[in-house]
């Protein structure tokens, strides 16, 4: 299983970044994955939402700080205040696996409500 590394990915877009990521996903189909596309990262993303998966544990590789795990959208009711009903939402899980002695509980409970946030509002990605 070869994981790709996207090098300074918070100085990029988001369209950079999904450029970069299908350019890394290509060559490693091809096994001409550049050295220097691997290892060495401290953080890592997996969707396991692809496998219809809601959720699931993943483990952070041993040189990493933390992985942040996606799993599959399924639709759910809100409530809606302003329409005073249900509506339809969208709605996935995040899982958050992260190495304690580098990162602590607190920290790790906000970068998760954040990047859900994001998710959230794409607009602001």
């Amino acid at each position: 299983m070869l994981v790709p590394v996207i090098r300074d990915a918070d100085k990029k877009p988001l369209a950079g970044l999904i450029e970069r990521y299908n350019e890394l996903v290509d060559l490693a189909r091809q096994r001409k994955l550049p050295a220097d596309a691997t290892g060495g990262s401290i953080a890592t993303v997996t969707n396991f939402g692809t496998f219809g998966l809601e959720w699931a544990t993943p483990i952070p590789l041993p040189e990493q700080t933390l992985v942040l795990g996606m799993g599959a959208a399924r639709r759910a009711p809100r409530w809606d205040v302003a329409k005073g009903q249900f509506m339809p939402v969208m709605e996935a899980n995040l899982t958050l696996s992260f190495d304690h002695r580098v990162l602590d509980g607190g920290a790790a409970g906000r970068l998760l409500a954040r990047v859900a946030e994001l998710l959230g509002q794409p607009e602001k990605l």
